[in-house]
């Protein structure tokens, strides 16, 4: 790693145990604890090395997920900050700002996503980020997959949701019937004997048995069997399997709840297990209420890349829109990979040498995207945070490995309101053709249309304001629309596209949505551009032609759609500019 860049101005607190290098060049605790900035809980050194860590062969967890672990910009070069409560947070995000760094990545949340904006240390500390030309990169949170879940909805900031990868740790179970289900676990243990041992489920003996909790399990004959238990908190599965094995048992079946769908989390367990989805889980449960004598065998075949064709997939916990404070802003905006990550750890898990660990969460999403958006900011070193953005949403993509559409945690197609533009795709972000770029006063009105007083938007904006003017949320040039129609409404707004391809290029614009029950009108739909840096203007008109029920739920009654440019230029350079849209009825 060569030494930092001359404009860095950050320092290493740890009062001489240790010191920084040309990877960690900065380490501060802002805990005001007077202790070295070394964290309690391994989550930053994970969430850092999937951002930027260096490459690292043989890492790996009980010798599974083995390779190569690095960053997404491996060769960027790390500050680290230790928060506690809210006002050391904010205390952080200003000396990040002040010191230099270019990325701020922050997996973490003070709130449920209803803090308003002026109240928001994250969306207080990221506004000041991005008037200094600092990008701002935030998880989403871990509430979903209930609506209006989604926390760090600023739109100065972008909002990361978390996806599957096609990476298992597959063990299988496979019933008496010769039914054959694959669950993951990260246990695999050796030497386990993978015939048919009787199955038992111990639900009818009331809900701690069925969860499998400590001491539940001491009245009922488990022993030598396959324990089938309702899949818990991911951090008290392990003691889920703990209680099966005091009580005799010879391995576990867990069972995700309809919450959790398909996003199976394997664990370390403490015994021969493995992890099914909640419809896997309905199959096992069907065929012990077939027979009087229902038996099932374990078998593990490890770390597998590339069988699921279903990845990426919303994870189940990446919570959803639409925001609270702003639904007039699409959120999330992205989904990037953070269900069963491997990355570093700062003590080991399974032996003393090997300090990684697989773990899940929109906390380990955030980092990707992050890094991303450092090997784009290398990439154009004068785009604004505004512009690295509309590149990852506009260049983003909406299908499986399979062919399909992605899906959330059922199995169903995913919305908008799931995982935003779709999925990020770091090399495309790269090469965008157009961008939907904000100057920082341009938030300005948008602030003053969510009805904040001067007095509010000026804590934001940290100078004097008038909301005598004022746009909705929906007239901010963001790359996404997010609006609401009630019957026979019709609604316009502008955007503005800055030409960052080739000269001499042009783009015609198609769009895709449900026909026949909103209409979506772009005016011009076609543009050109004969400079780089030149700008261009279009509207789109959105009319609601039909009714449609509406509910209780905001995300029951919407539509979605895209308005995409596809362009070329003269030297036979294509692209493809996606611009995600909501409709919501009212």
């Amino acid at each position: 790693m060569p030494p930092p860049p001359a404009k860095w101005r950050g320092r290493c607190d740890f009062n001489g145990k240790r010191t920084c290098n040309n990877k960690l060049v900065g380490a501060r605790n802002f805990i005001w604890d007077g202790d070295a900035p070394v964290e309690a809980i391994p989550h930053g050194s994970h969430t850092a090395s999937e951002a930027a860590g260096s490459p690292v062969e043989a890492a790996n967890v009980f010798g599974q997920a083995n390779g190569t672990a690095m960053g997404i910009a491996p060769k960027a070069h790390l500050a680290m900050y230790k928060v506690g409560i809210e006002s050391s947070a904010l205390a952080a995000m200003d000396a990040a700002i002040e010191e230099g760094v270019d990325v701020l990545s922050i997996s973490m949340s003070y709130s449920n996503g209803s803090v308003p904006f002026f109240d928001d240390v994250f969306a207080l500390g990221a506004f000041r980020a991005i008037q200094k030309g600092i990008f701002v990169s935030c998880s989403a949170g871990n509430g979903g997959p209930s609506p209006n879940t989604v926390t760090n909805a600023a739109p100065w900031i972008l909002t990361v949701g978390a996806s599957t990868i096609d990476r298992e740790i597959r063990a299988t179970v496979e019933l008496g019937n010769n039914v054959e289900l694959y669950g993951q676990s990260l246990f695999l243990p050796e030497g386990f004997h993978t015939k048919q041992l009787p199955l038992v489920d111990p639900a009818s003996n009331g809900e701690s048995a069925a969860f499998c909790e400590k001491g539940s399990l001491k009245n009922i004959d488990v022993k030598g069997k396959i324990v089938i238990c309702q899949a818990s908190f991911p951090e008290w599965r392990i003691f889920q399997g703990q209680e099966v094995k005091d009580n005799g048992g010879a391995g576990m079946i867990l069972i995700n709840g309809v919450e959790d769908g398909d996003t199976i989390i394997p664990d370390a367990h403490v015994l021969p297990a493995s992890c099914l989805g909640y419809k896997d889980g309905l199959l096992v449960k069907g065929y012990l209420n077939s027979t009087s004598s229902p038996t099932a065998a374990i078998s593990f075949q490890g770390t597998l890349i590339g069988k699921s064709k279903i990845a990426p997939q919303v994870a189940s916990f990446s919570s959803r829109g639409p925001s609270l404070l702003s639904p007039g802003i699409l959120k999330p905006d992205i989904i990037g990979p953070g269900v069963n990550i491997l990355a570093a750890w700062a003590e080991s898990v399974d032996n003393a040498t090997n300090s990684f660990n697989v773990v899940s969460g929109t906390s380990m999403a955030c980092p990707h995207l992050s890094g991303v958006a450092a090997l784009i900011k290398s990439a154009h070193p004068n785009w604004s945070p505004a512009a690295i953005k509309s590149a990852i949403l506009t260049t983003a993509y909406t299908g499986d490995l399979g062919g399909s559409p992605i899906s959330n945690e059922q199995n169903v197609p995913a919305t908008v309101f799931d995982m935003g533009s779709g999925h990020v795709d770091p090399s495309k972000a790269l090469n965008p053709g157009l961008v939907y770029d904000i100057e920082p006063d341009d938030y300005i009105p948008y602030l003053c249309g969510l009805g904040y007083s001067d007095k509010q938007v000026r804590t934001i904006v940290q100078r004097k304001v008038n909301c005598s003017s004022s746009i909705p949320e929906a007239q901010l040039n963001y790359p996404t629309f997010s609006i609401s129609l009630a019957p026979g409404d019709n609604q316009t707004y502008t955007r503005t596209v800055t030409n960052v391809g080739r000269a001499n290029s042009r783009y015609m614009s198609v769009v895709v949505t449900w026909k026949g029950i909103i209409g979506v009108e772009v005016t011009p739909n076609e543009i050109e551009f004969k400079e780089v840096g030149e700008k261009a203007s279009y509207s789109v008109t959105f009319t609601r032609l039909r009714n449609v029920a509406t509910s209780n739920s905001s995300t029951t009654s919407f539509r979605q759609g895209s308005v995409v440019w596809s362009g070329h230029d003269d030297d036979g350079g294509k692209y493809v500019v996606t611009s995600t849209f909501a409709v919501v009825f009212i």
